[in-house]
């Protein structure tokens, strides 16, 4: 029996309109497409729209001088609610993100938005979120705090309801000498101070005791996460990037990001990412606002 994908959701009952900051690119436009012939979203596409050579009764293209341009008008959509999710097409994520913040816009929920990436790997029998990989450079411990609680957000919108969340580190002890370990038990003690409705959270980590029974065993180490988690929390944005791209390039991940912390849905693709991958995005968007 095949499994179902978290990428694959039911049709929604109602159709959304996603506006693309950026979409006079080739993968985009690829994207737009076979969304349009799964029938499950309209678009706004802002951009030069000499190179936007799509056309439908599903679309419309707003043309666009400047990277900047784009990214306004695209974030105005969904103020306005002309859209009902932003995506970001061809042009810098610290771009959107700027104009996302914007203060007038009042898009913003959480005092720390996270970037949440959900992974499905061919080895591992269940999606696993990664957090945070694009936006965080060197959290805090009370931003990581934040990004463990944005992520668990998005677990249960999935429909995880006790997610298990990793803190990462390279080790499974508190050791001085490395601040990650130090901060990831800081992390996880606060959770079991103020449990956060069925979570369990555990760490410090290693990526291998977090994912892998069989390691975690090894090492004598027993609790409702190693070796089952639902989340990994990274510990900067070096590791997710890494880990990222490992999981993508190497272990033949399929991978959805999102954007937490704020009152609309953002999408948030890196621009190397392929057309399925960014096509995941959209319909893992699409999967979670359709419930």
């Amino acid at each position: 029996m095949t499994k179902k994908s978290i990428f694959n959701p039911a049709k929604p009952r109602e159709k959304f309109t996603v506006a693309i900051a950026g979409a006079d690119d080739s993968v985009i436009l690829d994207v737009v497409e076979q969304a349009l012939a799964l029938g499950i979203a309209d678009f706004l596409l802002f951009g030069r729209a000499e190179l936007i050579p799509l056309q439908s009764p599903n679309i419309r293209i707003i043309a666009t001088k400047t990277e900047q341009e784009a990214a306004e008008k695209a974030a105005e959509a969904v103020v306005n609610k002309e859209a009902d999710v932003l995506m970001k097409g061809n042009l810098p994520t610290a771009l959107i993100l700027k104009t996302v913040l914007k203060r007038e816009y009042q898009l913003r929920e959480k005092d720390l938005l996270s970037h949440v990436s959900v992974f499905e790997i061919p080895a591992y029998g269940k999606p696993l979120i990664v957090s945070d990989v694009a936006m965080n450079i060197a959290p805090t411990e009370k931003e990581q705090i934040q990004i463990t609680h944005n992520a668990i957000e998005v677990a249960r919108k999935l429909g995880i309801e006790k997610p298990k969340v990793a803190i990462l580190s390279a080790v499974e002890k508190e050791n001085p000498k490395m601040q990650s370990s130090v901060q990831a038990a800081q992390v996880t003690a606060y959770f079991k101070a103020f449990p956060d409705s069925g979570a369990s959270v555990e760490g410090p980590l290693a990526f291998d005791n977090a994912i892998s029974k069989t390691a975690a065993l090894h090492k004598n180490i027993v609790n409702d996460v190693a070796g089952d988690a639902d989340i990994l929390i990274v510990p900067s944005i070096e590791a997710g990037n890494i880990l990222y791209k490992s999981l993508v390039y190497f272990a033949e991940a399929r991978v959805g990001g999102i954007i937490a912390g704020v009152k609309v849905p953002i999408i948030i693709a890196s621009r190397s990412d392929s057309a399925d991958n960014k096509l995941a995005s959209l319909m893992l968007t699409v999967g979670m606002i359709g419930k």
